[in-house]
């Protein structure tokens, strides 16, 4: 369930490294937004200690993201436009979270991302 968890938490991520992950891709498309969203919602309590406000403010921000990613994911474009793409939708949606954590948490939410594309790389090589 970690796995799982920390898989569709980074949905993000995935898609830096969208050239092993072809079978990643797929199972992200077939995975619903709201499903998306929930998942790292939950993750983000657990990992960031979320009060109940905010954890309320990060959901909406998480769906509101999976959804803008939903045609990133599902698109035919080359790996560089979705690479851009991911890159837009990401910074927009850091902007928000920035907003509603504490800069303790952003910064540990950031070193997580970080960890996420480290394990990522390490699976590819």
């Amino acid at each position: 369930m970690k796995n799982l968890t920390v898989t569709i938490g980074s949905v993000f991520a995935l898609l830096l490294f969208a050239g092993g992950a072809l079978a990643q891709q797929n199972r992200l498309a077939d995975t619903p937004a709201e499903e998306r969203a929930q998942l790292q919602t939950q993750r983000m309590k657990e990992t960031l200690h979320l009060d109940s406000a905010q954890a309320a403010k990060v959901a909406v921000i998480n769906l509101s993201y999976a959804r803008k990613m939903d045609p990133v994911i599902a698109g035919k474009g080359s790996r560089l436009s979705k690479l851009r793409a991911f890159q837009q939708v990401n910074a927009a949606r850091e902007k928000e979270l920035q907003m509603v954590l504490s800069q303790q948490q952003f910064r540990q939410f950031k070193q997580q991302q970080q960890e996420v594309k480290q394990e990522l790389k390490k699976r590819k090589s």
